[in-house]
């Protein structure tokens, strides 16, 4: 309940759960300056799964002093409302004045979908055939999961279940979204002294000259505007429901976010009987994952597939979850199917071996029969591998009831790839004593053979090669040839090649995503490294019309996660370096790379203008008179800025950061920084600074001075056959290997005039031609990824 002034709301104790029941709700308020009628507004809201799902109003009238009132309300529970609605009433009166109070229920987490599943029986042979029996709404379709038990055990909380399901539904604990969270500010003089929201607070224009900071301000004490946060309410009124603050003190208040956990899967069992599998049975299929299906259930609700078990003795752990365009999603508890047989054996291997090292092969027979029995191992010869003495690869031994004898080979791989090791035990028929007595020997189930690979590896250190071509046939057959010459100390038999053709310029780029698309991470330096790519890769993706929904919906997502990221390294002054405030100053260029991925990040994801103001603010108040920039501060990874080593080509960069976040050549940050480029654009002899200005001037339309680059460039170009490019450390040319590995500044260097060619209204058939040398070269620079050594 809350209390302002002399008004009060309360609700009757309740024990409204899931059925359709009446809930009393008894309001009732005192007002001692109330003279005649009051009119009041009463509503109430039901909030479910973090939305709205019902609301009304009342209007009660009272000529009586010292106001009561109280009306009921008629509820019904359903899963939509699920696990735990609140139920608000509020009261408003003429003077401004408001009263509310809640009560929150606890709803069983079911869905409408009632789905079981089953197998007959509940434990099989391997290798035997079981019934899997599916149950849903009819017309459902069901998503089927069966793995071996091992895969739960090691992350047990990614387990569906009833409470992890509704767990995944937005609720608010005690606090606002960042998107509409509001912050009372007051002013400050001195650093912050606790973590900073996920926005900046810090308003525009709010700073002085004597370092007055503005911070958020959160209120002690509990008031009706932090009662309607705490259950995930905005609320927009002119009415009296949150109370001022006071600047003179602050305590600042964190919730956290608990997330909800994962249940425990149930067993099911049975007591069918074994079906026998024949004895010449031979095991050698061994999945985690046995069944990942769907299935679609007809009118009678019911489905029946006879599926395999595979070889593994283990338990598997099945699930389903089936939707309903009539009753929605549904949910199964997780089964068990127990795959065991009473006598059996099992290998312990590495998963790789290197070639020629000796490792220790482990054979354990099990027997979970009544009696003992005499058995008989034998490790089948091959010439993948070498034994120290092939007459120890068979072994006799007595096993009793539920004992385990094992039994170890030390193994030599001599061949590459997967070698298999076949393992065959068997019961013998023997007179040789076995527990005091004769061995028993069964009907069935006499013998097991097991077959398990080990991957062999070649020795020495992993080399790896990539050339690439561009063909253009042009109405002929284009060929090229390339001379596959192994050093002299490569590893017999490690050497392999193979040929990819495909018909996108990126297209082995597209084929790698995953490598270029990851989670931002690191400093603020290294979170830039990995933020960038997932911009340009959304860019050529779109514009060629092969953004698919999930690859946007991972890129933005981790392009969220990197903007948040980066913003804890970001100066209170806009600025941003390594590890934000602890280096003392922002550095130039990397605010300036973070100012332009910013920028066009905008496109996918929310970008908080001030966040690219404030760096801009920074930049220009680093602007000398000259217009060029001051480098401030430390860049720790300097192979980032590439060939950006002084102040031209410093400025060059910062420019063309600013043109290529749509800023105008009028704009006064970009005229001052192409008036400092201009006093040094005929005589610099720098070839990256070339490239660069050459860019820069296409893009700000100073076409005159662009061609007078291009001709400087052009003299000094690197021409190879039908390919173009340039380097500041030009090699020899009798280095023509087709593995050669130029430096990441010349593909810096050549993009970078290759942006300069295409940066044009219009090109003419001479100008495509000398491009499409260029980019010839350039794609002969990426690797088997088809990425390049190159963070720009």
């Amino acid at each position: 309940m809350v209390r302002n002034n002399f008004y009060a709301v309360r609700l009757l104790p309740t024990t409204c759960v899931v059925l359709s029941q009446t809930c009393n709700c008894r309001r009732s308020h005192r007002d001692p300056l109330a003279a005649s009628c009051i009119c009041q507004a009463s509503g109430c809201w039901l909030i479910g799964k973090g939305s709205l799902v019902m609301e009304g109003q009342k209007h009660l009238n009272s000529k009586k002093k010292g106001l009561k009132g109280s009306f009921s309300l008629s509820l019904t529970f359903t899963s939509r409302l699920a696990p735990d609605p609140s139920l608000v009433i509020y009261a408003i009166f003429p003077s401004g004045g408001v009263v509310a109070d809640k009560i929150q229920f606890s709803v069983e987490m079911c869905f409408d979908n009632q789905v079981s599943l089953g197998f007959s029986p509940s434990q099989q042979l391997p290798g035997a055939e079981v019934e899997l029996q599916l149950q849903a709404a009819p017309g459902s379709l069901c998503a089927l999961r069966a793995v071996d038990e091992s895969v739960l055990l090691l992350r047990p909380d990614r387990e569906l279940s009833n409470r992890s399901v509704y767990g995944m539904f937005p609720f608010w604990y005690g606090h606002y979204p960042y998107q509409v969270a509001e912050y009372d500010q007051c002013p400050v003089s001195g650093p912050w002294d606790f973590p900073q929201p996920l926005i900046d607070p810090m308003p525009q224009g709010h700073s002085s000259q004597r370092s007055v900071m503005w911070m958020p301000w959160f209120s002690e004490g509990t008031d009706l505007f932090s009662f309607f946060r705490d259950v995930g309410l905005k609320i927009l009124s002119n009415a009296k429901i949150k109370k001022p603050v006071d600047c003179s003190h602050r305590s600042p208040e964190y919730s956290t976010a608990m997330g909800a956990g994962g249940g425990h899967p149930e067993a099911f069992e049975s007591s069918t009987p074994l079906h026998q599998a024949e004895d010449s049975q031979v095991r050698q299929y061994f999945p985690e994952t046995w069944l990942w299906d769907l299935f679609p259930i007809g009118n009678s609700g019911k489905e029946a597939v006879h599926v395999t078990v595979p070889d593994a003795i283990t338990e598997w752990k099945a699930m389903s979850f089936c939707t309903s365009q009539s009753r929605g999603f549904g949910l199964s508890p997780t089964v068990g199917l127990t795959a065991f047989k009473p006598f059996f054996v099992d290998l312990t291997l590495p998963y790789s071996v290197v070639r020629g090292e000796s490792f220790r092969l482990t054979a354990t027979i099990f027997n979970y029969l009544k009696d003992c029995i005499r058995v008989q191992t034998d490790l089948a010869k091959s010439h993948e591998y070498q034994l120290e003495s092939w007459a120890d690869s068979q072994t006799s031994s007595c096993l009793c009831a539920d004992e385990a004898k094992t039994h170890h080979w030390n193994i030599t791989a001599v061949r590459l790839g997967h070698i298999n090791f076949t393992i065959s035990t068997k019961i013998l028929d023997s007179n040789e004593p076995c527990g005091g007595q004769k061995g028993f020997v069964p009907q069935k189930g006499q013998s097991d053979t097991l077959i398990k690979p080990v991957l062999v590896k070649p020795e020495g250190v992993l080399v790896e090669k990539t050339h690439s071509s561009l063909l253009c046939p042009k109405g002929k057959v284009a060929s090229e040839s390339v001379s596959l010459e192994l050093p002299v100390d490569v590893v017999p038999d490690s050497t392999k090649a193979y040929v990819t053709v495909l018909g996108d310029i990126m297209g082995t780029a597209l084929q790698n995503l995953d490598g270029l698309v990851q989670m931002p991470s690191g400093c603020g330096e290294q979170n830039m490294v990995l933020f960038a790519p997932i911009i340009y890769v959304l860019q050529y993706l779109e514009k060629a019309g092969l953004l698919t929904e999930e690859i946007r919906s991972r890129a933005v997502g981790f392009l969220e996660i990197g903007y948040q990221k980066e913003l804890m390294y970001k100066h209170s002054n806009g600025s941003y370096s390594a590890f934000g405030e602890r280096d003392g100053n922002g550095n130039t260029w990397l605010t300036a790379f973070v100012t332009k991925c910013f920028g066009q990040a905008q496109k996918f994801i929310f970008i908080d203008p001030k966040n690219i103001q404030d760096a801009l603010k920074w930049m220009a108040g680093n602007q000398l008179p000259s217009g060029c920039y001051a480098n401030v501060g430390n860049l720790l990874h300097t192979a980032m800025k590439g060939g950006v080593d002084d102040e031209v080509s410093l400025t060059a960069y910062v420019t063309a950061a600013l043109l290529e976040m749509g800023k105008d050549v009028d704009d006064p940050m970009v005229s001052q920084g192409l008036r400092c480029l201009k006093n040094s654009a005929t005589s610099t002899t720098n070839l990256y600074t070339q490239a660069l200005l050459a860019y820069i001037f296409s893009l700000a339309g100073e076409m005159d001075i662009r061609n007078i680059l291009l001709k400087q460039l052009d003299q000094q170009a690197i021409i190879s056959g039908e390919s173009i490019h340039w380097s500041q450390k030009p090699t020899p040319s009798s280095n023509a290997s087709p593995w050669s590995e130029p430096a990441a500044v010349d593909v810096e260097l050549t993009a970078y005039a290759l942006l300069a060619q295409l940066t044009k209204p219009s090109l003419t058939q001479k100008e495509i031609a000398k491009a499409t040398s260029t980019v010839a070269w350039l794609a002969k620079q990426r690797n088997a990824y088809g990425g390049f050594s190159s963070t720009q």
